[in-house]
């Protein structure tokens, strides 16, 4: 009933198999960077930190169909406002006592005397009185800790005619004074409304494993999801080093939930939906690539397994029902968690949750929703592209825009409902605001996806995008509605994008649920664009999706190379430009689907018919974004031999053919760099050290702080200068520099040695 295209897909994603070997690929995504990963680890690169989340406890009743991220996310740093430090946790610790500069030796270490009155001279060695030291590991929490006998971090050399004897210290002793700081981050103040038009914190779920979206799966209940794959939080698979690595992904873990004073017979169910693979990840069942449901007992403090099911091939969401009937789980504090068991090297084996609700007076048969909602996102009101240039588009608005756009939505009640439907649109530098109804559903609409049209550019009227509101570049926010009564859920009513028109045309609408791939040297792959008139082409814009691992060992991703290339005709092939200059693909790893820009060696003059693409100078697979959402494969073309042909895969690659303009967005996008290169000489230290740091600026200041993180030096930063560090005690610090905003830069420890 839900996937009436579910066949048609499957196929398609039965042939992305059979063209692996013919030179022509789709992969599932290697890797989906979050930028806040790297931003967290350069921050704390040197650092042990732990920050200990508040979350509020949940009532019943309890839904989420993942229309908006109720996750934790869970990227707190010290600076943060309302972040607080709550405790120290020391490395070592001896009698109770830790010290900033404690350091000890695992083996013994002795005081050598020496008799310069003899000849030869006599030498006695005498071993140095151990001590038991408590030893946490400080990089887990709760830190674990163990008691080893352990010696002074240097040896004594005496004489018997000399009367002061001299200590030398151990150059690396292998106990060294270290710390965690552990920080306390308050509940996220937010709120929920829930159907009963309820207050509840906002935050449901205390981690932030899954990824909450709306491109990778089939015809959802409602729009948004939460994706599960073998990718951690940070959008990195789980395991680098062992391709086939297996083992328990992802989790999401409710916050905790006050069940205290219910009873087993109050019928409590636990409801959701899921569906396994959809437009993302592989194909390749394996059934020990589960979904698993599991309950915490609050009070024996353990989780249990209620439900599983093996994966298996792509089909309709499936409704589970989940009884909660031991008295043991009914307690303050009860909790409930779903986990995957997956490949870990990569975005491989997918599994899709939707519309979860926790209630009481339920039935084994309450699987009904009132409810109304929209099932994908939204990207362009233009007909073909999803983005033209704004000067072609100020030429003939009416020939770019679409007379109407269509939107599936989804009842999902038994019964009937009157739908109305319309939108908003707003140019960002205008006041003004464009308001339509589109329109009513039609009957018969009682469980059943529905495809309403929304009308944007009747021929009765002038068309909605007026240039005149803008100036060389557009950006229309709009909001796609729906509207019923009853009707439970009004978050998954609404769809909002942005609308730009700016330099460039695309057909992508930004979001890769998969990468392409050419392997032969040689090979071709062309996007076919259609110009009015004349217009100068400078420069292609691609989205390479990071390599995580390699499972083929073909040559680094890194080493691909290829060259620009603009065709007048395919067949006989025509090329009116070609880079000189070869191209390696730019894999960016502060956050997903962030295009590269290519300059093409110089600005052309195009019109009617190019194609714009790249011929392969090499055997490396560039893995380049692919849009399953939007099909164009009519306008993307590929030699793999000879000739080019039409592609055999459904969907779009992420390339947009940049023009010349007066207004460039794409140049005020931050590209962050990869963190700088901090040397530091020599290194232990005794008076000074002296630094550099080539990704520093002007402004740039350089910290020390010592093992518990209290700053002890700070003075302006000029690269290559000498730091005073001659009035630091011995021990372990460490060395940072902080642009003027003060975000970290560069980082690295310096041991002060006497």
């Amino acid at each position: 009933m839900y996937l009436n295209k579910l066949p048609s897909v499957l196929a398609a994603l039965l042939l992305v198999g059979d063209l692996l070997a013919q030179g022509e690929e789709l992969r599932s995504l290697s890797s989906r960077p979050v930028p806040e990963a790297v931003q967290s680890m350069r921050k704390a690169e040197g650092l042990n930190e732990h920050f200990v989340y508040q979350n509020a406890t949940q009532m019943l009743p309890i839904i989420d169909d993942f229309s908006i991220n109720r996750t934790r996310q869970r990227w707190a740093q010290a600076d943060d406002p309302g972040v607080t430090l709550s405790e120290t946790i020391y490395r070592l610790e001896v009698a109770g006592v830790s010290t900033w500069d404690m350091a000890f030796s695992d083996d013994t270490t002795f005081t050598y005397l020496t008799d310069m009155a003899t000849v030869p001279p006599v030498t006695t060695r005498t071993p140095l009185p151990s001590t038991n030291v408590l030893v946490r590991d400080v990089t887990v929490y709760p830190a674990t800790d163990e008691v080893v006998q352990a010696w002074p971090a240097y040896n004594i050399f005496d004489t018997i005619q000399s009367p002061s004897p001299d200590i030398l210290y151990l150059f690396s002793p292998e106990l060294m004074q270290d710390s965690m700081l552990v920080y306390d981050v308050p509940e996220d103040p937010r709120t929920y409304i829930n159907p009963d038009n309820g207050v509840r914190p906002l935050i449901l779920w205390e981690d932030d494993d899954v990824y909450v979206n709306g491109h990778y799966p089939m015809e959802p209940p409602t729009i948004g999801v939460a994706t599960f794959d073998g990718l951690s939080r940070t959008g990195y698979p789980y395991n680098y080093a062992q391709y086939t690595a297996y083992g328990i992904a992802d989790h999401l873990t409710s916050v905790p939930i006050n069940l205290d004073g219910y009873a087993p017979q109050d019928s409590l169910y636990l409801s959701f939906f899921y569906q396994p693979q959809g437009l993302s990840g592989d194909i390749y069942v394996q059934p020990q690539d589960s979904l698993v449901l599991e309950f915490w007992n609050p009070l024996l403090q353990y989780w249990s397994r209620v439900w599983r099911t093996p994966y298996h091939e792509l089909q309709p969401f499936r409704q589970v029902m989940v009884p909660i009937t031991l008295s043991q789980y009914l307690a303050d504090g009860f909790r409930f968690r779903f986990l995957n068991y997956a490949t870990l090297s990569g975005s491989f084996d997918h599994w899709h949750l939707d519309y979860v609700r926790l209630d009481e007076q339920r039935a084994f048969d309450d699987t009904l929703l009132v409810d109304v909602a929209y099932l994908y996102p939204e990207t362009s009101l233009l007909q073909t592209y999803t983005s033209v240039t704004f000067q072609k588009f100020s030429e003939a608005p009416s020939a770019y825009m679409a007379q109407s756009i269509e939107a599936l939505q989804r009842n999902l009640d038994d019964a009937d409902h009157l739908i109305n439907y319309g939108f908003l649109a707003k140019e960002e530098n205008d006041a003004t605001l464009f308001t339509r109804n589109s329109g009513v559903s039609p009957n018969g609409n009682a469980s059943q996806i529905i495809t309403t049209t929304h009308t944007i550019n009747p021929a009765s009227e002038p068309p909605l995008y007026d240039p005149a509101l803008s100036t060389d570049a557009a950006f229309w926010r709009v909001k796609l509605w729906t509207n019923t009564t009853p009707d439970i859920n009004r978050y998954n009513d609404t769809v909002t994008f942005v609308q730009e028109l700016s330099n460039f045309m695309a057909y992508d609408d930004g979001t890769a649920e998969m990468s392409y791939g050419i392997t032969n040297n040689g090979a071709a792959a062309a996007l076919r664009f259609d110009i009015s008139g004349q217009d100068s082409l400078r420069a292609v814009r691609m989205y390479f999706n990071p390599v995580a691992n390699d499972p083929d060992n073909s040559p680094n991703p890194l080493e691909g190379d290829f060259l620009i290339t603009v065709w007048k005709s395919l067949n006989p092939e025509v090329i009116q430009h070609q880079n000189i200059t070869f191209s390696s693909p730019s894999y960016r790893l502060d956050g997903i689907d962030h295009f590269v820009e290519i300059p093409l060696d110089s600005t052309i003059m195009v019109e009617g018919t190019i194609y714009v693409g790249w011929v392969q100078t090499n055997n490396v697979r560039l893995n380049v974004g692919w849009d399953r959402r939007r099909n164009n494969q009519d306008k993307f073309f590929r030699k793999l031999s000879t000739t080019f042909g039409s592609t055999s895969l459904e969907g779009t690659p992420m390339l947009r053919a940049v023009f010349n303009a007066a207004v460039d967005p794409f140049a005020g996008v931050e590209d962050r760099s990869e963190a700088s290169v901090m040397s530091l000489f020599p290194n232990p230290a005794q008076d000074a050290v002296s630094v550099r740091c080539d990704g520093a600026g002007a402004d740039a200041r350089i910290e020390f702080a010592d093992a518990i993180g209290r700053r002890i030096i700070g003075e302006r930063f000029s690269n290559g200068s000498t730091i005073d560090v001659s009035t630091l005690a011995s021990g372990l610090y460490l060395a940072r520099i902080l642009d003027g905003a003060g975000r970290p830069i560069a980082q690295e420890r310096v041991l002060i040695q006497r």
